[in-house]
Parts: C-alpha cells; structure tokens; sequence
C-alpha cells in the first residue's frame, strides 16, 4: 500500500487558526499531513511517486474530538431506544447501572467496540470520556482503542482501573481522573485524588450536575472559599475541567476562569441565555456529545440557533478541543505535520464547487446547517482508510453485528427479568473511603471550613 498519497478534488476545512477552507489538495506521507496547497501540479512534481486519490464530491474535514461522551449510551439505546434522552437519568440509568455491575468482561469489550466503531463512523477520533466496569471496563475500553485508533482521554473511576490504565502504555491513550460523587463531597473527593496525585494524571474531570435536586445549593457554594480549598490542596489547576455549567451564575464561572479552569460545553442542554452568558466568561470551550450517540453535527447546530459563529462552533469540536485535552500538536485540524486523522462528508446537500463560492463563514454555516453524522462517509486514521464507502475495514462488519447480537441478547434478558420486578431497588455504587489511612493533605483539608451543605461541585458525571 503507497504510504504517500494526494487527496485531491475535495472542499476542505482545515480548521487551522485561520480557519481556511476551500479546494485544496493534501498530501499525506506515512501517517501525517504532508503538505496542503491548491497546486495539484506542483504535489505532483515534488512527490511523483504519490498515489492520486479522487476525492471529488467529498467534504473533508479534521476529525472530530468530542470532549464529553458516555460509551454506555449505547446500553440505554439498546434497553430502551424510545425513552428520551433526558428521562434516562431520572427513570432508567440506575437500572441499567445494575445490570452492568454484574457483566463479565467480555460484554464491556463488545460494549466499547459497538460505541467507538460507531464514533468512528461518525468521524470521530478522539474523545474523553469516564470509564464504567472497573478494571473489566477498563480492558474493554482498552481492546477497542487498539482496535479503532481513537485517541482517547480515559477518566478512571478507580484505583484498579488506574493501574490498569498504568501498565496499558499507548500512545492513543491518556490517564485522567474523574472524581466521583459522595455524600459529604468534598474531602473525599480530594481524598480520592490525592492518594493518587503524586502519579500525576493528566487532567481532572468535575462537573456540577444540572440535574440534581440541590443544584442551586451547589452552585451558591461554588465560590472562592471552596476555590481556595481545591488551590491548596494542588486539585484546581489549568487541566481542571469544569463540564455542562449551564445555568451557573456569572460570579461563579469568573471565579472558576481566574482559577483557570476549562469548560465543556453540551449545547443540547443550553439554553441562549446561558450560552452568553458562559461565552462572555470563556473565550474558548469544546463541545461534547453526552448521551447522544454521537451527535456532534447536532450540538453544532444547537450553537448556531444560539447566535454562535459557525467559526467557533466547528473549531470548538476540532481544533480547540483537541488543543484543550493537549492533543492539538497531533489532532484537530489540517496542517503538515499533524496526524492524518480526517473525515470526508458526501457533498450531495451542497456540492464541493458550491461552496467554494460562498464566503468563508457561510460555507461552514451551509456545512453545519445541512449536515450530519450519518452524513460521514469516509475516515482515515493515521493516514489509512479504515471506514471507506460507509463500510469498515479493519473489522469485520459480520464480527460487529455478531457482537451486536450477542450484546442484544443479554440486555433483552434483562429487560424480562425488569418487567418481572419492578419494585426491586436500584442504587448505584459509592465508593469505598480509606477509613483511618488519611494523608497530610487529607488531615490538611479537614482543618479547612467548607461552605455548610456543600455537596456536587466534585460530584457525579451526567450520568
């Protein structure tokens, strides 16, 4: 197979800092984007030994890195593929965490399959997401990496799956932290990070849960006391993500961007006054999908009815949020040197020549307004097509749909056996403290008075 080829024939959004787009032509040696220039001649003459590969009718684009997704999502849809997303949590997610607990690790490995093949044929190749299924779930996980080659950010939930996540070295895989939820907040949380800080995880996910009944407590005691607390204790720094803030009043978003924290947006769960109302406070953000399997085109679209720049919207699933994870000198845009990660959208909707004839912001605006995931109809990683004419290559389609079914099996078991008892209860786990065995930081932290009632800023994911 010729390792250096010329895309040529296509629109294209780079998704550099210019934003440029328009029909360029990209040269791809080995693994990396070689060059880009409207010259198909001169890529001829310098690289005469390049195969010509005629993208014509094809949008290209970077691939996508979707900043906040639940591969589990997929478990809900499988269980129950007509309850709305937002009654998920409320009435079905606990009962779907229960079945999960008891799972060997087999069904996480055809789970995380099933969820990133179909990232990738959306065109997504990187996301960050928490890890369900301990350390089974994290060797699931782990399996559909090698197998996708999706750059993956992998919150762990607990120490064995961080040490799992340890010894599992790839350079598609980088180690977070996802601090979970309990009672009595925050020095547990603190607690739980810390006795691992000195291994230095990349980033640390927290989030304030908009769904929760105490979430105007939360959010009135998000404030500099609570700041200071997490500055001390090493917690709250510039990798801190801060997800789906969507209603937090502008006092509380200024303390956290002097902090320097980041944030993740999930537009599907703004509304346009919140969204101002983050944007005038964060000059930057990326978007995650959430529960939507993947739905980037559509929480784009969301940012659009919003009043934001097309620019903006598709930067913040491209460039911009791959750059917030430290992945923007690899992923995110279209520039020699970067990996050649890229996804080709069929240009039926709005032809390539078309768009060359728009202005720059409107053709992104066309793009996002006219697109969508099902849309995708090819992917290269790594300068490679593994998704060609909607087809995958590095898998066998009749293995995943085997696996399909088997999942589909188990899941349909245990919706029978859920019929059957309904008034069983469901609790999701709690982790476990370290009892008496408290660090300096711990002792530290305990001396620290915390607002009274302060419970979620360290707290559960949307899940």
């Amino acid at each position: 197979m010729n390792s250096t080829k010329i895309l040529t024939g296509a629109y294209v959004f780079t998704c550099n800092d210019e934003m440029q787009s328009g029909l360029y032509n990209v040269l791809v040696r080995s693994n990396l984007v070689g060059e880009v220039s409207k010259d198909i001649e001169l890529l001829r003459r310098k690289y005469p030994e390049a195969e010509i590969v005629d993208t014509a009718g094809k949008i290209l684009l970077p691939a996508f890195f979707n900043a906040h997704y639940h591969p589990e999502a997929i478990i809900c849809r499988f269980i129950e593929p007509r309850r709305p997303v937002s009654q998920w949590r409320d009435e079905y997610l606990l009962k779907v965490e229960s079945v999960l607990d008891a799972q060997p690790e087999s069904f996480y490995e055809k789970m995380y399959h099933l969820a990133f093949f179909g990232l990738l044929q959306s065109g997504v190749c990187g996301i960050a997401f928490s890890i369900i299924g301990d350390e089974a779930g994290a060797r699931g996980m782990f399996s559909a990496v090698k197998l996708t080659g999706i750059e993956a950010v992998a919150f762990a939930e607990s120490e064995s799956q961080s040490a799992f996540l340890k010894k599992a070295v790839d350079s598609h895989l980088k180690i977070g932290l996802f601090v979970p939820y309990q009672k009595d907040l925050t020095l547990f949380g603190i607690s739980a990070v810390s006795r691992t800080n000195s291994d230095a995880p990349g980033w640390i996910l927290s989030h304030i849960d908009e769904d929760s009944e105490d979430v105007q407590t939360t959010k009135t005691n998000f404030n500099a006391n609570l700041i200071q607390l997490l500055k001390r204790s090493g917690l709250l720094r510039a990798a801190t993500f801060l997800v789906g803030m969507n209603d937090t009043p502008p006092n509380s978003l200024k303390i956290a961007r002097n902090a320097s924290a980041k944030i993740i947006l999930v537009p599907s769960r703004l509304n346009a006054q919140s969204y101002r109302t983050i944007r005038n406070v964060f000059d930057k953000y990326a978007i995650g999908s959430d529960w939507e399997t993947p739905g980037l085109f559509g929480q784009m679209r969301k940012l659009l009815e919003f009043g934001c720049p097309p620019e903006e919207a598709l930067a913040s699933t491209t460039r911009v949020s791959a750059g917030m994870f430290n992945m923007g000198s690899r992923l995110g845009s279209i520039e020699t040197g970067k990996l050649a990660n890229l996804s080709f959208v069929d240009a039926k909707k709005i032809s390539a020549r078309r768009l060359s004839k728009l202005p720059h912001k409107e053709a992104i605006s066309a793009l996002l307004e006219d697109y969508s995931d099902s849309d995708v109809s090819d992917v290269m990683v790594e300068g490679e097509f593994v998704y060609k004419d909607r087809k995958l290559l590095i898998f066998s389609e009749s293995d995943l749909m085997r696996e399909h079914n088997e999942l589909t099996e188990v899941l349909n078991k245990y919706k029978e056996q859920t019929m059957v008892s309904e008034s069983k209860s469901y609790s999701p786990k709690v982790p476990q403290t370290r009892g008496e065995n408290l660090s300096e930081l711990d002792d530290e932290a305990q001396k620290i008075e915390l607002p009274k009632n302060t419970r979620k800023v360290f707290g559960e994911d949307e899940i």
